[in-house]
């Protein structure tokens, strides 16, 4: 069967789901601080994405108590990213599997992540990758609307520390540096 014809008769969410795919896979195919997997059923569009990011972040010594805080560096995180029925018209669940201490990360089960308070459809899931990355860094983070008010108190009283790595993890803007040589062509 003709690929447009596929197209024609799949959904707008199926199409959204095509899209997003085709674009994670061009963004993230050799990205140096980025992987993503994803799950799908046999032939399907995949619904669930894997992120795994090579940044640093924060997460609590398991030796914390509640009155001694023992903040780590990890370089390592993983993040769950599913497409609902409902997306894009509505935001998509977003959770950490990973230890976190981070304002806008749920420590307690679902572990869901605030990718934002407003949602427009318009917002790609690269977008939300790298915004969730950003997060994990420090980079960007809210302590007026957190889901981790211990982190978001921590934050707010250390903010002299952020961001805690100050990778640009944007493709676009990785720089490559080119070095000029003299070739002696005698």
């Amino acid at each position: 069967m003709n690929f447009r014809l596929i197209k024609k008769i799949m959904s707008p969410r199926q199409r959204r789901l095509h899209s997003d795919f085709e674009k994670i896979k061009e963004e993230f195919s050799n990205h140096p601080y980025i992987k993503v997997e994803y799950v799908a059923n046999g032939d399907s569009i995949p619904e669930k994405y894997i992120v795994h990011f090579n940044i640093k972040g924060l997460k609590l010594d398991p030796q914390s108590t509640k009155d001694n805080r023992i903040i780590l560096i990890s370089r390592e995180h993983k993040a769950e990213i599913y497409l609902h029925i409902d997306y894009p018209r509505l935001k998509p669940i977003a959770n950490i599997l990973t230890p976190i201490f981070h304002p806008n990360f749920r420590t307690a089960s679902p572990h869901d992540i605030c990718i934002g308070d407003y949602w427009a459809s318009g917002e790609t899931l690269v977008d939300i990758i790298y915004q969730i990355g950003e997060m994990i860094m420090y980079q960007n983070y809210n302590v007026d609307s957190p889901l981790n008010g211990p982190a978001a108190l921590w934050a707010k009283n250390n903010i002299h520390r952020f961001p805690v790595d100050n990778t640009n993890i944007r493709k676009g803007d990785l720089k490559i540096e080119i070095k000029e040589i003299e070739i002696d062509l005698k």
